[in-house]
């Protein structure tokens, strides 16, 4: 009987301290994103190092603005288009100049 009580004591015990501690899913946990909103999409494989490489592009020329009349180029990425040609590929950032 005793030990009964004290087994089912310790079990609520355990459940009541367990819900306030670490882990679980918490409103605000987790890494915050350097973007405003982000989506989740397909690309086929063969294009995945030309998206990154395009994300990269866009966000060391996020400061170009009006001074930066030429813009600015990135390095060209190797790639094999969906009928397997080799391509390379390069991202041009410009900025939108006022009439």
């Amino acid at each position: 009987m005793y030990l009964e009580n004290v087994t089912q004591t310790r079990a609520i015990e355990m459940t009541e301290t367990s819900k306030n501690q670490h882990g679980g899913a918490r409103p605000g946990a987790g890494r915050k994103t350097k973007y405003e909103k982000t989506v989740v999409m397909r690309v086929p494989e063969k294009y995945q190092d030309a998206i990154k490489a395009l994300i990269a592009h866009l966000d060391e020329t996020a400061y170009i603005d009006g001074h930066y009349r030429n813009g600015h180029a990135s390095e060209p990425v190797f790639l094999r288009s969906l009928d397997d040609n080799a391509q390379h590929v390069t991202f041009t950032t410009k900025p939108v100049l006022k009439k």
